[in-house]
């Protein structure tokens, strides 16, 4: 829910320092500020700029999760449209601050059911390496809510192969 970033930021500090922790998933940074009577934007700088700090302090990862913009005049980011950095919703902070940004797209109205499962991995900033990439994808195993390897090599195994265990 939300809290104002002074207090966020102490919870943070004791993941990180009372109990150790090396990564720390914040889902998702609207959030922290959507309840707050305050200028969103500014707000998100603001604790982008203190996440940043927090993490050259303590050496400790955190994974930030924002939502997306509307996406005018661009393919529905709900039927597989392609995500770039100017498309993350909020503070400009999100894109400028951080050291690696991921989006993940899929088309969820994609009427094969497989098909609506499989999530594309996109490197859309890359500071420690800059490179900038399709990053593989992943298919999502509705029995047991994983996020597993997808190769779409292995869409083409004849089905009397699949049942084998290896």
């Amino acid at each position: 829910g939300s809290c104002d970033v002074n207090t966020l930021m102490t919870k943070l500090r004791f993941l990180a320092v009372g109990c150790e922790c090396d990564w720390i998933v914040l889902d998702h940074v609207s959030m922290v500020v959507s309840g707050l009577d305050v200028e969103e934007r500014k707000t998100l700088d603001i604790l982008m700029t203190a996440l940043r700090q927090f993490v050259e302090q303590t050496g400790v990862g955190v994974v930030a999760v924002s939502h997306l913009k509307c996406n005018s005049g661009k393919d529905s980011f709900n039927e597989g449209g392609k995500v770039s950095l100017t498309d993350l919703r909020g503070s400009s902070g999100l894109e400028q601050l951080s050291d690696v940004v991921i989006a993940s797209e899929r088309n969820q109205q994609e009427e094969d059911a497989s098909k609506a499962d499989i999530t594309q991995f996109r490197i859309l900033k890359n500071r420690p390496f800059g490179v900038v990439v399709l990053a593989g994808k992943a298919r999502y195993d509705r029995q047991t809510g994983s996020l597993l390897p997808y190769d779409e090599t292995l869409d083409a195994v004849p089905d009397d192969l699949e049942d084998i265990p290896f």
